[in-house]
């Protein structure tokens, strides 16, 4: 089994939201994960409908932080955020720099998870490409 986990500040937004569009890309093979280095007491308010938009409708678990997934290994460590965003004692693999869409207005929001979804999209068909 192949785990991707997303990783962005808090796991409100960034790191679900390329969760649950990795979830369009992956096989029954392959779990993904969002966590925060700490985490929200709840989504983004836009994230849900955003997502919606393109017809997802994300069964996600509430924002959660790195500590409770401590004891996963991981094959793929995806960090979504500013460039002086670090995730200490943590191997990362890709740092997708990202503006906190929380300060954007909709269309910005639209593009940016637009985006986002391009870049999931050809993570995951080389991540399935790379570990078959």
């Amino acid at each position: 089994m192949k785990r991707i986990l997303f990783l962005c500040p808090d796991n409100s937004v960034l790191s679900p939201m390329a969760h649950a569009l990795a979830r369009l890309y992956v096989d029954e093979g392959t779990l993904t994960y969002s966590a925060g280095l700490r985490g929200a007491e709840r989504f983004e308010h836009r994230l849900l409908p955003m997502l919606g938009e393109l017809g997802l409708a994300p069964r996600l678990p509430a924002p959660q932080s790195l500590a409770e997934h401590a004891d996963l290994g991981f094959d793929c460590c995806v960090l979504l955020g500013p460039a002086e965003l670090r995730a200490p004692g943590l191997n990362v693999d890709v740092h997708w720099v990202l503006p906190d869409p929380a300060g954007l207005d909709d269309a910005a929001y639209r593009h940016l998870r637009d985006r986002l979804a391009e870049r999931v999209r050809t993570l995951m068909n080389l991540f399935e490409t790379e570990l078959d």
